[in-house]
C-alpha cells in the first residue's frame, strides 16, 4: 500500500508530518487495518530538501505493520506536476486507487474492466460533536489513531533532513520554485512497488533511518 503527499515540517524545534502528509499516513494506516500502536512494527525514513530549509520537501517514509503489512508514502513539494494525491492498495488479483481528497475510487481486477465510484464522506468534527452531545459513538476514538502517533514519533526522532546536491534540482523559471526532476515517477513508483527512493535508484536519496529503533536525544 502506498501513496504520494506533502513532507513534515520543524516547529520549535521538532519535526513533525505536515497535515498532508498526515492525511496519507492517516488514511493508509486505516485501509490496512493497522489504526493501533501495537500494530506499528518499524518505520524506515528518507527525508530530504531541495530547497533552502531545515524542514523536509522531498521525503519518503516506510511503515511495517504487526501483519506483515507494508505501507509506503512517498512526499515532494517539488514536484514537475501538480497531481490529487492518493492511496493504492495493492491485492493478489487486483488494484484500488483512493483519491482521498476527491473522495474517488478505482478499482481494477484481474479479468475485469476498471471500475470507478465516487463516495461522500463523513465528517470527524461533527461526529466529535455528536458524541460530545449525546454520546453517539466516535467513529475514531483515541486508541485508533495509536498507529498514526507511533509515526509521528519516528519522523521526530528521525535524523534532520539531507539537503539535495545542487545537481538534483533546477529552478522553475517565473515560478520561484526549485523541482526535482523525475521526482514524479519515482512517486508514482514508490506507491507501485512499496520501495524507498534509495531502492529505486535515485542518486540523491538521502540515507534511511529506522528511528523507532534509536534512542531520541530531543
Amino acid at each position: 500500500m502506498g501513496g504520494p503527499a506533502a513532507p513534515g515540517r520543524h516547529r520549535r524545534g521538532r519535526r513533525r508530518p505536515d497535515q498532508p502528509l498526515a492525511h496519507a499516513v492517516a488514511t493508509a494506516l486505516a485501509l490496512a487495518g493497522a489504526t493501533r500502536a501495537e500494530d506499528v512494527t518499524g518505520v524506515a525514513t528518507e527525508l530530504a530538501h531541495a530547497n533552502d530549509i531545515e524542514a523536509d520537501d522531498t521525503s519518503c517514509v516506510r511503515i511495517s505493520t504487526a501483519r506483515d503489512l507494508r505501507v509506503t508514502v512517498a512526499a515532494t513539494l517539488c514536484a514537475e506536476r501538480a497531481g490529487e494525491p492518493y492511496v493504492v492498495v495493492h491485492g493478489s488479483s487486483g488494484r484500488i486507487t483512493f483519491w482521498y481528497k476527491q473522495d474517488r475510487v478505482l478499482l481494477q481486477r484481474a479479468g475485469h474492466g476498471p471500475e470507478e465510484y465516487e463516495y461522500g464522506r463523513t465528517d470527524l468534527l461533527e461526529n466529535l460533536l455528536g458524541h460530545l452531545a449525546t454520546g453517539a459513538a466516535l467513529l475514531v476514538p483515541p486508541e485508533e489513531t495509536g498507529a498514526f502517533m507511533r509515526v509521528v514519533e519516528a519522523v521526530r526522532r528521525a535524523p534532520d533532513p539531507e539537503p539535495l546536491p545542487d545537481s538534483a534540482w533546477r529552478r522553475v523559471p517565473g515560478e520561484g520554485r526549485r523541482l526535482v526532476p523525475g521526482i514524479d515517477a519515482l512517486v508514482a513508483a514508490a506507491a507501485d512497488t512499496l520501495s524507498l527512493y534509495s531502492e529505486l535508484g535515485a542518486p540523491w536519496a538521502p540515507r534511511t533511518a529506522h528511528p523507532l529503533n534509536e534512542v531520541s536525544t530531543r
